[in-house]
């Protein structure tokens, strides 16, 4: 998900990658996430992520509320 910053790429990772959307640097990210032992392979690690920016808003989470 794109932050308030960012163009809006795509609304879910895992959507992404399934359909090989992702770039070389996401794709990367989601393998630190494997290295960093956060997920087993790609798609958990696209899962992670997705759960991540649903729980934590980050405009949400700039401005405290």
């Amino acid at each position: 998900m794109a932050r308030i910053d960012e163009d809006i790429e795509f609304q879910s990772w895992l959507v992404a990658l399934r359909t090989g959307i992702l770039n070389e640097m996401q794709v990367q990210m989601l393998q630190l996430l494997i290295d960093e032992g956060k997920a087993k392979d790609l798609e958990g690690a696209a899962r992670y992520l997705d759960w991540r920016n649903s729980v934590m808003d980050p405009t949400e989470h700039f401005y405290g509320h």
